[in-house]
């Protein structure tokens, strides 16, 4: 691994733990002077078989609605969030996430990805998986993990 990191990648799912990675990710971005990507996932829906055909409901409609909140929510971040003097910007992939991340990290040639542990554990672990887990093994690039302080879990 090479210091100083030039390019720095902080993904977010909007939630108080990637908060606090996002924070991690915005020092480590001031003190060596490195762009800031932040990153989020939009995990494509679909209809199920027995939901095509006659739907009203307009898959395509509601994807496009989320790509321009989640750009909105992203842009909003960047405005709020990081400081003036770290030059940041955003991407919005679709996919599934840690799959995603990893691909970009690549793509972007990230020199660190800044990603939050949300803490899971039990049964929770076991049902939703963890999307840290999955970047930790498949990520070529270096992974820090930011704990989650006591963040309540929904």
């Amino acid at each position: 691994m090479m210091l100083p990191f030039k390019k720095i990648m902080s993904p977010t799912d909007f939630s108080e733990p990637s908060d606090l990675a996002l924070e991690a990710a915005i020092e480590l971005a001031e003190h060596f002077s490195s762009e800031l990507l932040l990153v989020h996932v939009l995990t494509p829906i679909s209809a199920a078989p027995a939901m095509t055909g006659h739907s009203a409901i307009n898959f395509s409609e509601i994807m496009n609605e989320m790509r321009t909140s989640t750009d909105n929510l992203l842009n909003h971040m960047i405005e709020n969030k990081i400081p003036d003097h770290v030059k940041a910007k955003s991407r919005l992939l679709e996919g599934l996430p840690a799959d995603e991340i990893s691909r970009c990290a690549g793509e972007e040639n990230v020199d660190l990805i800044v990603i939050s542990s949300h803490g899971r554990s039990g049964w929770r672990r076991l049902m939703f998986g963890s999307v840290t887990d999955k970047v930790i093994r498949i990520a070529m690039r270096p992974v820090l993990i930011v704990g989650h302080r006591d963040v309540k879990q929904a």
